[in-house]
């Protein structure tokens, strides 16, 4: 086994249940999107049975395949969907994104009326992400339209911040502040209809309550990450978020080598001293960033050890000097607990120059994933 990542689904069970405490009376929509951000679809999905309110997908399969896993709770799918899926989406009961007043709308309401159904939408607000959405000045006509269509169940509209995370707050209350006037002519008519309204994701719930309106979309604080560092410092004691996933791999040799030896592709770090160079087998395909490389750290025995070289597509190199134990075989950890020394995915992002969502996004489907839950006591 290449690498393998261990996933505690009681941190995804107990982060979940404090974000839903913390943004009451509002509900909670999962989202598990990306492959559950990393930690396994439809693990995840299953470990938040009775705790969510529904779940968030970007992709129709995705939400196909929660379907197949037993979820009854509603779906939305977030991301762009094509009119050939309209028909599997409408059959399972996934919520679709409306933001069209043309082909798209049209398509779904002839595919609606070929059912003897109303396919559920819910119609999205762009208010400052200047990505997806209707445009906020002319959506309230659009919105009574979507609302006046027999072929439409509208059970929400929504939008998406831009920078909540980096508490821009100015900017974040300025689009609070277009949603609410673009959704002002038909908001009556929504609520009566029991439509939800949303814009809130994991900052935003956690800094700015006057967001969280009827939905939240939580997804990065579920799986123990913060959404940034100043998320996690004006956060104070709001909250406690317990990191769910572990990636390790095994060391596959560990190399004796004199002092001005060259380490890995383009002569990039020479050894300063004899030094016990390991290698460990997976690389950039395997999701380790590449940025890494000559700066990053990982945990072997308990101790830090820094990675040097640079890392190639499926193997990496770190100088395990200080650890006289190691040798092939021995546990590199990645992401998680070692001893008293922890890396988590927001560090790892540091040292990487990006961010956490991006280091789990990114883990390859098919690596190993082991699943723990302390309520029964062993892995399945």
């Amino acid at each position: 086994m290449l690498a393998e990542l261990t996933i505690d689904l009681d941190a995804v069970r107990t982060n979940a249940a404090r974000l839903r405490a913390l943004i009451r009376p509002a509900n909670l929509g999962a989202v598990v999107k990306a492959n559950g951000y990393g930690h396994g679809l439809r693990a995840v999905a299953r470990a938040l049975a009775g705790i969510a309110d529904g779940f968030c997908v970007y992709r129709v399969d995705e939400g196909l395949a929660l379907r197949d896993e037993g979820v009854t709770e509603p779906i939305l799918v977030l991301g762009p969907v094509e009119s050939a899926e309209l028909a599997p989406a409408l059959a399972a009961r996934l919520g679709v994104p409306l933001w069209d007043d043309g082909a798209f709308r049209r398509d779904v309401e002839r595919t609606a009326r070929a059912a003897g159904a109303r396919f559920p939408v819910h119609a999205k607000i762009d208010t400052g992400v200047t990505r997806l959405g209707l445009d906020a000045n002319g959506a309230g006509a659009v919105l009574a339209s979507y609302l006046a269509d027999e072929a439409l169940e509208v059970r929400g509209a929504y939008t998406h911040l831009a920078a909540a995370e980096e508490l821009e707050s100015d900017f974040t209350l300025a689009q609070l502040e277009r949603f609410r006037a673009a959704l002002e002519p038909v908001e009556a008519t929504l609520r009566a209809r029991g439509a939800r309204l949303h814009a809130a994701a994991s900052a935003a719930a956690i800094l700015y309550p006057a967001l969280r309106l009827d939905l939240v979309r939580a997804g990065i604080a579920l799986y123990g990450i913060w959404p940034s560092a100043a998320t996690r410092s004006a956060a104070g004691d709001a909250i406690a978020l317990e990191p769910a996933l572990t990636w390790t791999t095994p060391l596959v040799v560990v190399r004796e080598v004199e002092a001005g030896r060259a380490v890995g592709y383009g002569c990039t770090f020479h050894t300063e001293r004899a030094s016990r160079i390991g290698v460990v087998p997976i690389g950039y395909a395997e999701g380790l960033p590449r940025a890494l490389s000559n700066r990053g750290e990982a945990l072997v025995g308990g101790r830090r050890v820094p990675f040097v070289g640079r890392v190639c597509m499926n193997m990496a190199f770190i100088d395990v000097t200080g650890v006289p134990e190691a040798r092939a075989g021995t546990t590199v950890t990645l992401l998680g607990r070692d001893g008293n020394e922890r890396i988590d995915p927001e560090q790892l992002a540091d040292r990487a120059g990006t961010i956490g969502y991006e280091i789990v996004a990114r883990l390859p489907a098919d690596m190993p994933r082991r699943y723990l839950e302390a309520a029964v006591g062993q892995a399945r």
